[in-house]
């Protein structure tokens, strides 16, 4: 890259990954950092179980809502373009939620920050793509989805001891830290693609452009109901699981922290095994390897619902994180390579939607059940059916795809 000093063309796009992988990780940590606040939270501005989920659903709203309009100007405007205001948009916001006081104002800055948060996605995915060839993409896309899970686990052990010493409102104030630096690195190593870093690629041709009749086209439905019934039980254990701990579990606060990460520490390793192991052997199937993973996590979940000690809640819940991850990164590969590249942000944000809508409707409905019943059990069955509904959604899908060939990167 000639504008940044001396480059190796070959690997770039690995530095490119990198620094899309720091900016998911504080994406995440900033979205369930909350999580591990909201005991306390609650407990400060008086919060009922209800409002509790409200709280918790409020960002995936307008993160929802987002979605496919930040594609369209991804694919519009430049994704590097779009990634620098989502973060400056969501640290602001990430800080006001440490100044909220009462619910009226939560609610606000939280639907708030999900817009900016909600501006992210999309132009990753078309960056990723535009950056690493079709049909070789799981690796690299379970690689920058750790993220995922480094997020969640990093915030209850990180955020617990701040809220223990300084308070809730310091965790939103400190978690613009990492939204300043990553806001550093978007500007000093992003660039769009190769051609916008003054780098050549020759690669197969792309698949055809979609157009308008892919609104038609079953399969993309079929893909946005899995991704919304995956949602509601990642979201549900991200808004929930450390109340589910303290509250229903009995642990005291040191201990749910740790208990909370290690779901999220085994989803990573599940990501990057599930991704090598599906590349290597089961490439052609990937919908299958999927599903299967699914349908373990159910069972998983089931372990724990009847669980008699928390030793064993605790072993099924971090079998249930590496199965619930191990897809991942091949469920993401499907899209990318039967989607034109000029439309792949616009679409992704439609098929993530699926997953943000559950993250907005599964708090609501856990802290619902919660306050109905009482009991974490109506909740963990609910997760084990939508488990079984996303696995039998994927088995349904159909999709021929043309095995390209692995993009060759050069120097002009």
């Amino acid at each position: 890259m000639r504008r940044n000093g001396a480059r190796n063309p070959a690997t770039y796009r690995w530095v490119i990954l990198a620094v899309l992988w720091f900016t998911l990780l504080v994406s995440y940590f900033d979205r369930v950092a909350i999580a591990a606040a909201l005991p306390f939270l609650s407990a400060d501005l008086a919060l009922t179980p209800a409002e509790m989920g409200l709280v918790s659903g409020a960002l995936l709203l307008s993160y929802t809502l987002v979605q496919v309009p930040a594609g369209y100007l991804s694919d519009r405007f430049g994704q590097r373009r779009i990634i620098l205001i989502a973060i400056a948009w969501w640290t602001l916001f990430s800080i006001l939620t440490g100044a909220a006081w009462n619910l009226l104002v939560l609610l606000a800055v939280r639907f708030l920050m999900g817009a900016g948060e909600g501006f992210h996605p999309p132009p990753l995915w078309r960056m990723l793509s535009n950056w690493f060839p079709h049909g070789r993409r799981s690796l690299p896309l379970a690689l920058m989805l750790t993220a995922l899970t480094l997020g969640p686990a990093l915030a209850p052990s990180i955020a617990l001891p701040l809220v223990s010493e300084l308070g809730w409102r310091w965790v939103f104030f400190l978690t613009a830290l990492p939204g300043v630096l990553a806001v550093v690195l978007v500007v000093r190593y992003l660039r769009d693609s190769p051609e916008h870093a003054d780098l050549t690629i020759r690669t197969a041709p792309p698949p055809p452009s979609t157009g308008r009749r892919s609104w038609w086209v079953p399969h993309i439905y079929l893909t946005f109901a899995a991704f919304f019934f995956f949602g509601f039980v990642l979201y549900g254990l991200m808004s929930w699981l450390p109340t589910y701990l303290i509250t229903y579990r009995g642990l005291e606060l040191a201990h749910a922290g740790v208990l909370s990460t290690t779901p999220y520490v085994a989803g990573t390793v599940g990501l990057l095994v599930g991704a090598a192991v599906c590349q290597r052997w089961f490439n052609h199937v990937r919908r299958r390897f999927i599903a299967v993973g699914y349908l373990v996590t159910a069972v998983c979940i089931v372990g724990t619902v009847l669980a008699p000690s928390i030793t064993l809640a605790g072993i099924a819940l971090t079998l249930a994180g590496f199965f619930l991850y191990s897809g991942l990164g091949p469920f993401w590969s499907v899209p990318m390579d039967v989607v034109a590249p000029h439309e792949v942000g616009m679409w992704l944000g439609f098929i993530n939607m699926g997953t943000q809508i559950a993250g907005f409707v599964g708090p609501v409905v856990i802290g619902g059940l919660l306050q109905a019943t009482g009991s974490f059990e109506p909740v963990l069955v609910a997760m084990i059916v939508s488990m079984v509904l996303a696995a039998l959604c994927l088995s349904l899908v159909r999709v021929t795809t043309t095995p390209a060939a692995e993009k060759a990167v050069t120097a002009p």
